[in-house]
């Protein structure tokens, strides 16, 4: 059984989080508006909220298990997949091992080689190797954005992957969602894991403190919000003093969204952007 990441608790009426990795940091929970009558600015995460990137996943997994195996035709069972969605890269990667008879003291080295691979694929689709949909916008993405637009509600991309990465994936994006402009230019900010360092990613709230600070130019947490498909982004955003809508997403069905004081999205984006809450379509 893996470690905990992290853990909530209540005292004296007010919330905590402690999270375990790097190193053990505990986080008071500020308290964060349920309505926004003035809002200025969005902090979106990446995968799961903006994007679906689990095909270009499983494929970079596929590889990883067809280089393991020394099977290029290799595919994975039917019943392989409830195991190899939805959890952690290292239990994904676990089961793999076992399953098909690895030698579990190769963990790591599998783990390595399925991010080689995930790196590998990435290139492969921008340079033009890879024509499958293996990267694709989140229902209503573009919607969202324009209609952020129309209203002059500055948004941020907010992710912990790697730049290199995102400078792949949104274009691709992008061109998936029709929109020939750089997605720099439709974006008011972008921020990555470099811009932070990887002790400091989500859960910890340092990612959407320095977006909506030195980005976005936010100067009043309560005319913005973050959204998340993850608990360890609810975390981040909740513990960088921001309200938090939850969307969910097929590979985090199962995680804890409590922390997202703005409630659960079940229909994403689309839903978001149907709530008289955040005055995104209010007429006039």
């Amino acid at each position: 059984m893996s470690a905990p990441r992290w853990r909530f608790e209540s005292i004296d009426g007010r919330e905590f989080v402690t999270v375990y990795t790097p190193v053990e940091t505990r986080y008071a929970i500020p308290e964060a508006p349920e309505r926004l009558p003035d809002l200025e600015a969005i902090m979106m995460d990446m995968d799961g909220s903006s994007t679906d990137t689990e095909k270009l996943v499983l494929e970079a997994m596929r590889r990883m298990m067809a280089d393991a195996l020394g099977d290029p035709s290799f595919a994975f069972a039917r019943d392989d997949y409830p195991h190899i969605i939805g959890d952690s890269t290292t239990n994904h990667v676990k089961y793999l091992v076992a399953r098909y008879g690895l030698d579990p003291a190769g963990l790591d080295a599998a783990i390595d080689a399925y991010y080689d691979e995930y790196h590998r694929t990435l290139r492969d689709i921008r340079d033009g190797r890879i024509r499958d949909r293996l990267i694709e916008p989140m229902p209503g993405l573009p919607e969202f954005l324009s209609t952020c637009k129309r209203r002059g509600i500055r948004v941020g991309l907010v992710t912990s992957s790697l730049r290199e990465e995102v400078d792949i994936i949104m274009p691709e994006v992008f061109r998936r969602m029709g929109i020939a402009e750089p997605f720099e230019r439709v974006y008011d900010g972008v921020i990555a894991a470099e811009e932070v360092g990887e002790a400091f990613l989500k859960p910890h709230p340092n990612l959407y403190v320095r977006m909506a600070e030195e980005k976005l130019r936010v100067r009043d947490r309560r005319r913005a919000f973050v959204i998340e498909d993850s608990t360890a982004g609810i975390i981040a955003g909740r513990a960088a003093g921001f309200a938090v809508a939850a969307v969910r997403h097929p590979g985090t069905r199962d995680h804890d969204f409590r922390l997202a004081n703005l409630g659960l999205a079940q229909g994403g984006l689309p839903e978001i952007l149907d709530r008289d809450l955040y005055r995104l379509v209010a007429v006039g």
